[in-house]
């Protein structure tokens, strides 16, 4: 039961909390309530290898160029509710089938991401536009550079309005303009970070710069557990760590199944 729940059941005369059945567990104080019934969807906790979770937790929580003195500490953002995209009329035809065919793939792979596009911009929650030279207005002035994308999000860490902005200008390629215009699409489900290590130069993540970008099965692995809910959401990082060394420590003793539960 966590303490929220608790100070609910607490306010209720009608619930008897036995006092005696208070004791310490890990400088964590456990407390005895019978008969109740956790509010939520239980999860099983999906484990991963270290290798996978140290790049998983670079491009969440900036973890390698992180500094310990950083107010913002980066947490765990997920799209809750459905992706609306409204392509605006900038956006030329090849560079919108481009992100469609690209949409439709992600949405049939990733699990609780669910993504539409919408022909009314003001039923969307995710506007894009196109940019090619420095005469056109910019629709979106919060995005300052010729590309990127602009995310807001709520206490909960729940993303829920993205502008991004396509650098249309004729010295790219279309599959220039294409590719960029996908790598910032991956990012904005997540908030990603980048990752800076050049083994890996090839990746939608990668900082690197290459003309053989490629969105992987290493990239969808990313994407697919960022969704999952086997693991807490809109975590930091010690959280997280937390959780699952708790979790690992649960399954070396012999226990078969851990699960979360989502709200």
């Amino acid at each position: 039961m966590n303490y929220k729940h608790y100070k609910s059941w607490k306010k209720d005369h009608k619930k008897v909390i036995d006092s005696l059945g208070f004791f310490l567990d890990k400088g964590d104080t456990i407390i005895k309530v019978g008969g109740y019934e956790s509010k939520g969807v239980e999860v099983p906790y999906e484990e991963k290898d270290s290798i996978f979770l140290d790049r998983y937790k670079q491009l969440v929580f900036n973890n390698k160029y992180q500094k310990k003195e950083v107010k913002l500490v980066p947490r765990m953002k997920i799209w809750k509710d459905e992706i609306k995209i409204f392509l605006d009329k900038s956006v030329d035809k090849s560079t919108s089938k481009e992100l469609v065919d690209f949409v439709k793939y992600l949405d049939t792979q990733v699990d609780s991401l669910k993504i539409s596009f919408v022909k009314d911009q003001e039923k969307s929650n995710y506007f894009i536009y196109a940019l090619g030279n420095s005469d056109q207005v910019n629709l979106d002035p919060r995005i300052t550079k010729m590309d990127g994308f602009y995310l807001q999000w709520d206490g909960k860490q729940n993303i829920y309005s993205c502008s991004l902005k396509i650098n249309s200008q004729q010295n790219l390629s279309k599959e220039q303009i294409a590719t960029n215009m996908k790598i910032n699409f991956v990012r904005s489900l997540g908030y990603f970070y980048q990752d800076f290590d050049t083994f890996d130069c090839t990746s939608y993540f990668s900082a690197c710069k290459s003309d053989q970008k490629e969105f992987d099965p290493k990239d969808l692995e990313i994407l697919k557990y960022h969704y999952s809910y086997g693991i807490c959401k809109g975590t930091n990082i010690e959280t997280f760590e937390k959780n699952h060394k708790e979790a690992k420590e649960s399954l070396k003793k012999g226990n078969t199944k851990i699960f979360f539960i989502h709200e």
